[in-house]
């Protein structure tokens, strides 16, 4: 059974595995292979992760002591992380963290979430009542990736 809990800094090496290790393999399908090595690469910016740590509400889901996911959001409403362990896709990973992130939302007055979902993402966020604003291309140094500008209305 999956549980859900509030990260802590001691999580976030197994956190950034986990993000890199998800690129590598689950969306390996819908990127090319420079684009899989630019976005992945950036897995070891510990920096960034402890920035949105204390920045955003970011929550995990562990199974037997393992991470088997992780999400972050803003006050703002602003999903900025939801990723599931490659191990883990398709076992209610996302739905946990969704209905966490809508609890935070509820708890926050925040009326709209919004995300910026990779292709692969595209039909899991779909599937919890996002839509697509618009496509959009975002860069990583010189390499671009499409990704989905979406939106849920709370209220």
């Amino acid at each position: 059974m999956h549980k859900i809990r509030p990260t802590r800094a001691e999580d976030l090496n197994e956190i950034a595995l986990l993000y890199r290790d998800t690129i590598q393999t689950v969306n390996r399908k819908d990127y090319t292979a420079e684009q899989v090595e630019a976005w992945s690469g950036r897995w070891n910016n510990i920096a960034g992760w402890a920035k949105r740590l204390n920045e955003q509400h970011f929550l995990l889901t562990e199974i037997n002591g393992q991470i088997s996911g992780f999400a972050s959001v803003t006050t703002a409403g602003y999903v900025d992380t939801l990723f599931v362990h490659k191990d883990h896709q398709g076992k209610g990973v996302a739905r946990l963290l969704i209905s966490a992130i809508k609890e935070f939302a509820d708890q926050n007055d925040i009326d709209t979430l919004t995300t910026d979902a990779s292709i692969t993402a595209r039909p899991v966020f779909e599937r919890f009542g996002f839509s697509v604003l618009k496509g959009q291309t975002v860069a990583i140094g010189s390499v671009e990736l499409n990704n989905f500008k979406m939106i849920k209305n709370l209220k």
